[in-house]
């Protein structure tokens, strides 16, 4: 049994489904070999494919919006909602996670590109995150991987918000009193990986503003260690078998 499952909403051919699997595991200190990977486009897992894993991870989705009417999309949602979220499931759920959580527990997920976040941005905990042993150890503020047109405006029914920025109101959420996280920003991600991820997408993003020396979102890139350490923390804590809130 591999001990991690994480679930993806990419195209067979796109590339960063490959670099996402990585870019968990180096983020994690945990190899390939330890995650699992699944893509929601063709099916959702069952309960008996979540129980053989540990802990559950969602992706980022590529061109997909959690907002979207696709079949696969609402089932998806029941599944976070019954499977992950009302079990209780030790889950971390990143970018598309977030806003399919949001979905799941009734919350609308909106395209918002006039506040989208692409490149390093920093974002605020809350005080209620003080009082996480996942997120407390994290610094008032803190720089962090972006890459979003889409978000939640609201903290869903049920959850506690962690974390925000000038932009995303909702940038981190726990489930209360379930080992259930999830982050608006991408901890997997470091410089490199925000990069490539950047120029694999630049269409969605409406293409390069003047050449890459120019390019606002390339100029912004920065280190993020703190955000990358949230999953360090995460497989520590599954690793261990523990389950804190």
């Amino acid at each position: 049994m591999k001990p991690f499952l994480l679930l993806q909403a990419r195209d067979h051919d796109d590339p960063m489904a490959e670099h996402e699997w990585q870019s968990f595991a180096r983020a994690m200190g945990v190899t390939r070999d330890d995650i699992h990977t699944w893509n929601l486009i063709e099916g959702t897992p069952d309960a008996a494919t979540l129980d053989r894993h540990a802990a559950v991870l969602i992706g980022g989705s590529g061109q997909y919006s959690a907002g979207g009417d696709a079949p696969w999309l609402t089932s998806a949602a029941t599944m976070v909602r019954e499977e992950l979220v009302e079990r209780g499931r030790p889950t971390f759920a990143v970018c598309f996670g977030l806003q399919l959580m949001g979905r799941a527990l009734g919350e609308a997920v909106i395209h918002d590109p006039d506040n989208r976040e692409v490149g390093t941005y920093e974002v605020r905990i809350t005080p209620e995150a003080e009082r996480c042993d996942l997120f407390g150890a994290l610094p008032a503020r803190f720089d962090a991987q972006q890459g979003h047109n889409d978000r939640i405006l609201n903290t869903p029914a049920g959850t506690t918000k962690l974390a925000e920025s000038d932009l995303a109101d909702v940038q981190a959420l726990v489930v209360e009193r379930k080992p259930v996280w999830a982050t608006q920003f991408h901890p997997e991600l470091d410089v490199a990986g925000n990069r490539l991820r950047y120029v694999s997408y630049i269409e969605n993003y409406g293409g390069l503003v003047g050449s890459e020396a120019e390019d606002p979102v390339l100029s912004s890139l920065r280190p993020s260690h703190h955000a990358t350490n949230l999953l360090y923390r995460f497989a520590k804590m599954i690793l261990e078998g523990r389950q804190e809130l």
